[in-house]
């Protein structure tokens, strides 16, 4: 287990790190960072962590960025995971927030990069990549999650920053069981979802180095 007492975890993200943690007396969401800050009390009784929910529903990676001092840094965490990516995507499909530039693949490529130069000065960072819940390999969504996905993936190696890749962990659900039982819209995972999510950072954080 990588985390010492006393740690600051920080989850920095989208609406699906937010989870309508505002809606939240204590600000956890209803998601992946909710079932983290249990699945540790539960585990760990042992020790006592800080988890901070850092996530702002509708982020991109600029949004990310333009926020980074207040929303992560200011928390000097000693554990930060970051899940961003798919708001870069969906508004080439969506179009929710048309005066709003679109993200390139290039832009994306720096503004990774940025987030890597940033995160990786803390003690333990992991990039998470973003994830599409779709079985049909020729949906033109998926296609475009899975060239972020990458660049994300490459861009993070190429700076020395752990990745938890999080597309295998609902791949491998959906050859039994349809996305749509996940997800209405493919993207926001749900209870079940969520669970996937936090199984998967539980599992990174028992791997040593």
């Amino acid at each position: 287990m990588r985390l010492h007492d006393e740690a600051t975890i920080v989850f920095a993200g989208d609406s699906v790190t937010d989870a309508d943690k505002n809606s939240c007396w204590d600000k956890m969401g209803n998601g992946y960072v909710r079932l983290m800050q249990d699945a540790l009390a539960a585990f760990y009784p042992q020790k006592r962590f800080r988890v901070i929910n850092a996530g702002v529903s509708g982020d991109n990676s600029r949004d990310l960025l333009a926020r980074w001092d207040r929303d992560v840094a200011a928390f000097s965490p000693d554990v930060l995971f970051c899940l961003i990516g798919i708001n870069d995507v969906c508004r080439y499909f969506d179009k929710k927030d048309p005066e709003k530039p679109l993200v390139s693949e290039e832009e994306f490529a720096k503004n990774i990069k940025m987030i890597c130069e940033r995160g990786k000065i803390y003690k333990d960072f992991t990039l998470m990549t973003p994830y599409f819940i779709e079985r049909n390999q020729s949906d033109e969504m998926l296609q475009m999650t899975l060239r972020y996905a990458r660049i994300a993936r490459e861009t993070a190696h190429a700076c020395g920053v752990r990745v938890l890749d999080l597309q295998p962990e609902f791949d491998e659900y959906m050859k039994t069981s349809s996305g749509l039982s996940i997800s209405w819209d493919r993207v926001h995972p749900g209870n079940i979802g969520s669970l996937l999510i936090a199984r998967a950072i539980l599992r990174s954080l028992e791997k040593v180095g």
